[in-house]
């Protein structure tokens, strides 16, 4: 059986392998992740059989990470690991197959591989995500047939609907995102505006408004030449924001 630990404490990952050791020593034991974007990239090139992770992590909660894992279709049961006890329900909403407080007894972890092992490694024990992140997430992943990519949401410079996804844009790359436009408005509001029905740019991004015909106008961003059409619906609103954000002009 191959088991990832997933802790940004190194001391809390290493008592966990220990006990885990003292379970059964012919497990596979890899407990060098340190955050949640560590773990989900482990997981797909190891694919464990089961992956405990902490749910208070850097760069990717535990469970943004137990969804991106149910997305990237792996094998892999999800124990969550905490010090928290207020996130026992979060943490079944995402179908885990158990919660583990911590310090975590040996009776206790044991119980739960063996949960595990009942379950003979069936992969619809595990849904996607119902809940939200803990925290904005910082990073945004697409899992593609040549593997997972990943994009730091800073480097991010609009996103655009494109069908049933949504496309995220950097200045160099862009990713298909398998999620709504009106949930990554909702979810990054202080960051992103929404100019048109099916795009969203980056604030700190802005650069320029250009009128090019009676009522119409475009936008433009730092670094790119594509141009952004902005609704009669959302002109007022970006006309506001613009005027607190004094590095952005309007050309008429």
């Amino acid at each position: 059986m191959k088991i990832l630990i997933a802790d940004d404490e190194p001391l809390a990952r290493q008592r966990l392998q220990r006990l885990v050791g003292d379970i059964n020593p012919s497990y596979e034991v890899y407990a060098d992740a340190s955050n949640g974007l560590e773990a989900l990239k482990q997981c797909i090139t190891l694919q464990p059989d089961i992956a405990f992770l902490d749910i208070r992590m850097p760069k990717m909660d535990g469970l943004q990470t137990a969804a991106e894992i149910v997305k990237a279709n792996l094998n892999t049961h999800i124990v969550f690991v905490t010090a928290y006890d207020e996130y026992a329900l979060k943490a079944f909403d995402n179908n885990a197959i158990d919660y583990l407080l911590k310090p975590v007894k040996k009776e206790r972890l044991h119980k739960a591989i063996e949960k595990t092992i009942r379950l003979n490694g069936s992969p619809d024990t595990i849904m996607p995500a119902t809940q939200p992140p803990l925290n904005q997430r910082q990073h945004l992943c697409a899992h593609t047939h040549s593997g997972l990519k990943v994009v730091d949401l800073k480097d991010i410079i609009s996103f655009k609907a494109d069908n049933k996804y949504v496309l995220a844009s950097t200045h160099n790359d862009s990713i298909l995102l398998d999620e709504s436009l009106k949930a990554l408005e909702e979810e990054f509001s202080e960051l992103f505006f929404r100019i048109h029905r099916n795009a969203l740019v980056n604030i700190n991004a802005i650069k320029v408004v250009k009128k090019i015909a009676a009522g119409q106008f475009e936008l433009h961003l730092q670094g790119i030449d594509e141009t952004f059409a902005i609704s009669r619906r959302h002109r007022a609103e970006l006309n506001k924001l613009l005027r607190q954000k004094p590095q952005a002009t309007k050309k008429n």
